[in-house]
């Protein structure tokens, strides 16, 4: 599908997380040069001739947002066919396959470079919080952002310790909040082409409002993540997620809790080998 000339939109199906059930992979192509970002050939030949029909001849760099498998499977064989590196953050490199300093096969990134295709200008952005290697691209003459999993199409982001960081996820939506933008393509679900900054602004309130949940349900005495996650999450958060929501919802809580604990306003204690949170006590 055509977003706009020059810019490609073709939905792979992956084994992801619910609700969604496919990866958004997107051609940029201008001037004989060719960007794709989250490229994923889940089978030997798709979406290579999808790509092809999209008038993809050569690929000069294919862009990965994060090292999560169902956005980056199958590179190396697309990248067999068209050419092209691999552009990521350079944290990103090893746990994708390609060693720290390859050459041949990577362009790593810190965040803040600004690449041409063609007409276009992207600018990379560092946006940890989903991963701590985590980019996203800003399309800035045509206000659009490609927000891999920091911004999905339908329903939120999972931010799961190690990989995710809630302190850093807010400071992130605050900075992709400051952008201006008419077009958000996410990593999965379908574009966000209305109130882009709207839709990071209630992404920002829906953390807050989940982050105020949890110390309310710690201020009643619940104690775990599993205790806490059965506490504060609704029928309607199931609707959305799957009935399977419940190990997500934990890892969500604790992501919360491993930020309340850096501000000192939860304490993690171990006990029987679980680690148990309780509210700091007022000073």
């Amino acid at each position: 599908m055509e977003i706009f000339p020059g810019l490609h939109f073709l939905s792979v199906q992956t084994p992801t997380l619910p609700p969604h059930r496919a990866t958004n992979c997107y051609v940029l192509t201008d001037g004989g040069q060719t960007l794709v970002i989250d490229a994923i050939t889940p089978e030997a030949e798709f979406p290579q001739e999808d790509l092809a029909a999209a008038g993809v001849a050569f690929i000069t760099l294919a862009a990965v947002t994060h090292p999560h498998h169902d956005h980056h499977r199958g590179l190396d064989r697309l990248l067999g066919r068209f050419g092209g590196r691999v552009l990521c953050h350079e944290l990103a490199l090893p746990r994708m396959g390609y060693p720290a300093g390859t050459v041949a096969y990577a362009e790593p990134v810190r965040g803040g470079e600004v690449l041409s295709v063609g007409r276009f200008s992207v600018r990379v952005l560092h946006t940890p919080g989903h991963s701590p290697d985590h980019i996203c691209l800003y399309l800035e003459g045509e206000k659009t952002l490609f927000s891999g999993d920091t911004i999905l199409g339908w329903g939120t982001s999972i931010i799961s310790p190690p990989d995710g960081n809630m302190t850093a996820y807010l400071k992130t939506l605050e900075m992709l909040a400051g952008l201006d933008l008419d077009l958000v393509c996410p990593g999965h679900g379908p574009l966000i082409r209305e109130k882009a900054n709207e839709r990071i602004q209630w992404y920002i309130a829906h953390r807050l409002m989940r982050e105020n949940k949890v110390l309310g349900a710690l201020a009643e005495g619940w104690a775990t993540t599993r205790e806490i996650a059965e506490r504060i999450y609704t029928e309607e958060d199931f609707a959305m997620h799957g009935r399977d929501l419940l190990p997500r919802a934990e890892r969500s809580v604790l992501a919360h809790l491993e930020k309340l604990v850096e501000e000192n306003r939860v304490v993690r204690e171990e006990s029987g080998g679980r680690p148990r949170f309780r509210l700091a006590a007022s000073k």
